[in-house]
């Protein structure tokens, strides 16, 4: 046993623990006395963390190397003070060098415990966080998860002095861990410092304690090391203390101002702080900062956008957060511009730790705090010193192992990095190099429970990325992986037009599979470029039938009702030969169809059923235009005229009006009534303009070449408050299975210019009644009264007159007088003439027509506002109203007329008003009391006014 145990051949060679200068302790106490440690190459630095390179000896050519592997280890130095200086780390690497029969080599990686963080890879996210939060959550699971890691490291903020903004969303993406944790401090400008708990020990058998991972943003901060002073002196065999004995310094040109802008979207428009800053520091002395112009000028990602509502706590973005990148971006070229490189032999000389240098030809001329340095990265090697036999021994298996170490060096020295004291130390930050490739990925759209669609103001939605894991969100109830609102921050929408109150708006709903993109390649800054169908989400079901590949030839848009299977629809059918689009609403079945209509497709084609276009519905429907409205079935081939194009139109109404007036013409020689709306039809045409297709007035126009039909099972019902005119260049014709019944207020013209009138009744009698006047009947040729089966009766109370040319034959109460001038002749077969008697004349009534009084209103609008205007004709007794008429005022302002009737002599009052008055209808029963509605109306008028003054005010 004791042949394995190396402490035991060195002591027998003399080379006891008093005499070495390097001390090996392994956690595992199984390696202590079979590991020798001859050399230690390492290497320390700021923002980087500690590494280094142990050679060992060992009599045991069969370590297991898998007992080095996670074995925390501590190396002591003896310093020239004879303390023991430690570092310490655990052991991640292990490889075994060539073995002469007695000495086996061993190398040994040490590093510090923040080498577990390379070993683990992840994707997660994190909600309104600082990244001092981020990194204390990550800091307690490796503790939770590790034993390793939690009895060989603890986390000191004592360190930070600042306050750090609490950032809406982060987000790790296939990151090691130690990238993302550097990501986020060098981002905010906070350095990393790996010390050991304590920096000196006892003895070599003191227990191994955690190294602390100290977080620095300021240089006050950084400690002095316990001797301050380190003293320049060549090095010589005569030297007692340690000291440096080399110190060269390095300038390099760097950029001389910094300018950072990004986009600030709650402004709209760019920020860029303070502009372009310029460094204080001198990096020529030839030229000033200014001269030499050199512009360090970014574009970052933009900011960061908050819960608008201020509801997840984020900080709010804004130019302080430009301003800390510019100014951190400053000290950083600062700090790179210069520095110095020392090569010393203080053992005890610790990376994070400053002191004095003195002694120095050059750096003692400089005032006092120039004279003060910061270790900031550190090279060291140390071996033991050993007889020489056994060094050539070792320095062969060293050679046949390809393991090169120099020879003939001190047996111990360093190189320090040192930078002044008063130069503030942040890492390096490059945006687009420190942080993860982001690539397009999926999510999955996410909200409370109940909510369908979940949106802010702007439109942005939350998601869950598919990554997440429950296991890894337990600090924050889960969020990140709850599958609900607490999953993320809000993300932006991308929408293929967006104006202020206008553009396109698709809002995904919940549960839906989008794809997010990163704007600047930030994986912070994500957004959703949109989404994609997979597995059941079968692309979009036009009319919820068919399926791709069969309907590839549909294209369009396709919404979803709110919680229910409704729909709405643009499709657009591009299929050879039945080309067409849809707008569609499943409610009621509303749609427009354009084109060449066909049945909903479920595959690549369906049957035809019609050209064209159709507007249905299965409920009610409504046609409106305020400025007028035409139907025409006149051909215009490929919509190449005007869409009011209405010259057929206008054409065949002048036509019939030249037709009308011919023909009223002739009617009023022969004495009868002439046309009264010929004007009313003249200017009706007038109204169409046929050179720039409009109309002057709101007309509703229905026009064809070939016929109009209405036809409807139940009524039709015309109805006009001015003339109802038919005009036919050849007949109208009326026919009815029952009825025909005329009336007329004032009188009732008929006039046949040419082949006269006929009256027939085929059954029933034929009555004709004139009931408070009499019947007059002209012919020019015969006039015959026939009953082909019965008599014929004339009756009258008073008297019958027949005349012909000279002779008259007169019937009264007084008896018979024929009178001629000719001849009397009477023809008969037999004469008799009887005494005398009455005749009993039935009393016959007709009903007496109550009388109506006509009256006329002639009047223009005093008004300049063109619009609907409304007239109002009351009783001046009873305030009751007697008549309404709506008029279209028109810049032209012509006379209007209203003629209405009253059964008495009426004193009447005529008001006139802008019909937009809420209570004032044309169909208000005659009963109403104007004074009551002109109140009423009055009223809501002022309140509506009052109510808009006071949101002006507002």
């Amino acid at each position: 046993m004791k042949l394995n145990n190396i402490e035991y051949l060195l002591e027998k060679i003399g080379l006891t623990t008093q005499k070495r200068a390097l001390h090996i302790q392994f956690s595992n106490p199984n390696l202590n006395t079979k590991v020798f440690l001859q050399r230690i190459d390492g290497q320390h630095q700021l923002n980087a963390g500690f590494k280094a390179e142990l050679i060992c000896l060992s009599t045991d050519a069969a370590i297991p190397l898998k007992r080095f592997i996670g074995s925390q280890a501590a190396v002591d130095m003896v310093t020239d003070q004879g303390q023991l200086a430690r570092v310490t780390g655990i052991i991640t690497q292990a490889l075994q060098g060539q073995s002469d029969g007695s000495l086996t080599l061993y190398k040994l990686i040490l590093e510090d415990p923040t080498a577990l963080w390379k070993q683990r890879r992840n994707s997660r996210v994190f909600m309104n966080k600082s990244v001092v939060e981020v990194i204390q959550i990550l800091f307690r699971e490796w503790q939770q998860r590790s034993a390793l890691f939690a009895s060989s490291l603890s986390l000191v903020l004592s360190g930070l002095t600042g306050n750090y903004d609490f950032r809406p969303f982060m987000m790790q993406s296939n990151e090691l861990d130690s990238e993302f944790i550097q990501r986020l401090l060098c981002s905010e400008g906070i350095s990393t410092l790996i010390e050991e708990a304590a920096l000196t020990v006892p003895n070599s058998n003191h227990p191994i304690q955690p190294q602390k991972l100290r977080l620095i943003d300021d240089n006050s901060q950084y400690q002095a090391l316990d001797r301050r002073t380190i003293r320049y002196h060549r090095s010589n065999a005569t030297e007692q203390y340690d000291s440096m004995t080399s110190l060269r310094a390095q300038h390099r040109l760097q950029p001389t101002a910094v300018h950072i802008q990004r986009w600030q979207a709650e402004a709209l428009e760019q920020e860029d702080g303070a502009g372009s800053v310029q460094t204080k520091h001198q990096h020529s002395q030839d030229h000033d900062a200014a001269s030499l112009a050199l512009e360090d000028a970014w574009h970052f990602s933009p900011a960061w956008m908050q819960d608008l509502n201020g509801e997840d706590g984020a900080t709010e973005s804004g130019n302080g957060q430009i301003e800390k990148l510019t100014q951190n971006r400053v000290h950083y070229h600062n700090l790179q511009s210069k520095h110095f490189v020392a090569h010393t032999t203080v053992r005890d000389a610790h990376v994070g730790y400053w002191f004095e240098l003195a002694a120095h030809p050059e750096i003692n001329l400089h005032p006092g705090g120039d004279q003060q340095f910061l270790i900031t990265a550190k090279q060291f090697y140390n071996q033991n010193n050993l007889p020489k036999d056994l060094k050539q021994q070792i320095n062969q298996l060293l050679t046949e192992s390809d393991w090169h170490i120099e020879d003939g060096q001190e047996r111990q020295a360093n190189q320090l990095t040192l930078q002044r004291r008063s130069i503030k130390i942040v890492p390096e930050y490059h945006p687009f190099t420190h942080r993860p490739t982001a690539h397009p990925m999926r999510a999955k759209v996410v909200g409370p429970e109940g909510e369908e669609i979940h949106v802010d103001e702007w439109g942005r939605i939350k998601v869950r990325f598919l990554f997440t894991r429950a296991e890894d969100h337990q600090h924050d109830g889960g969020a990140g992986a709850n599958d609900n609102d607490t999953d993320s921050a809000w993300v932006d929408l991308l929408t293929p037009w967006a104006g202020e109150g206008y553009g396109a708006r698709f809002l995904p709903r919940i549960g839906e599979i989008v794809v997010i993109n990163f704007f600047d390649g930030n994986i912070d800054r994500p957004f959703v470029v949109g989404r994609i169908h997979e597995a059941h989400r079968s692309p979009t079901r036009f009319d919820h039938i068919g399926k791709l590949p069969d309907t590839k030839k549909l294209a369009g848009i396709k919404s979803r009702e709110y919680q229910g299977s409704g729909f709405n629809q643009l499709r657009f059918d591009d299929t050879r030969g039945q080309i067409s689009a849809q707008l569609q609403s499943s409610h009621a079945a509303s749609q427009l169809n354009l084109g060449k209509l066909s049945y909903p497709k479920d595959t690549a084609e369906s049957d035809d059923r019609g050209e064209g276009f159709e507007l249905r519905t299965d409920q009610w429907g409504a046609v409106r235009a305020g400025e007028g409205l035409l139907f025409s079935t006149h051909k215009q081939e490929q919509a190449q005229g005007e869409h009011l194009d209405a010259q057929p139109a206008k054409q065949q109404l002048e036509d019939n009006h030249s037709n009308a007036t011919a023909l009223s013409k002739v009617a009023k020689h022969q004495q009868t009534d002439e046309i009264e709306s010929l004007a009313q039809l003249k200017d009706f045409a007038a109204q169409i303009e046929a050179k720039i297709a409009k109309f002057n007035k709101s007309l509703l126009l229905l026009s064809s070449p070939d016929g109009i039909g209405l036809s409807s099972h139940a009524d039709i019902h015309v109805s006009a408050d001015s003339q109802i005119n038919q005009i036919a260049g050849d007949s109208i014709n009326l026919s009815t299975q029952k009825n025909l019944i005329a009336h007329a207020q004032n009188r009732i013209s008929l006039f046949a210019a040419q082949t006269g009138i006929k009256q027939v009744a085929a059954k029933g009698k034929f009555e004709v009644h004139a009931q408070m006047d009499g019947i007059d009947l002209f012919a020019k040729q015969a006039i015959q009264i026939i009953s082909t089966e019965d008599r014929i009766e004339i009756i009258s109370p008073k008297e019958i007159v027949f005349t012909a040319g000279s002779s008259q034959i007169k019937l009264n109460g007084s008896g018979i007088f024929p009178t001629t001038g000719g001849k009397f002749e009477v023809k008969a077969g037999q004469h008799r003439f009887e005494g005398g008697a009455n005749i009993v004349v039935p009393k016959l009534s007709l009903p007496t027509a109550k009388t109506l009084f006509s009256n006329q209103v002639n009047y223009n609008w005093n008004i300049e506002s063109e619009g609907k205007k409304e007239i109002f004709i009351l009783d001046r007794k009873s305030n009751n109203l007697i008549k309404t008429k709506m008029d279209q005022l028109d810049s032209e302002n012509k006379v209007s007329s209203l003629r209405f009737y009253t059964p008495q002599t009426t004193d009447f009052t005529a008001l006139i008003f802008n019909s937009d008055l809420p209570r004032l209808k044309l169909d208000l029963p005659d009963s109403e009391n104007i004074d009551e509605l002109l109140e009423e109306a009055l009223y809501e008028q002022e309140s509506d006014e009052r109510d808009t003054e006071e949101d002006a005010d507002q």
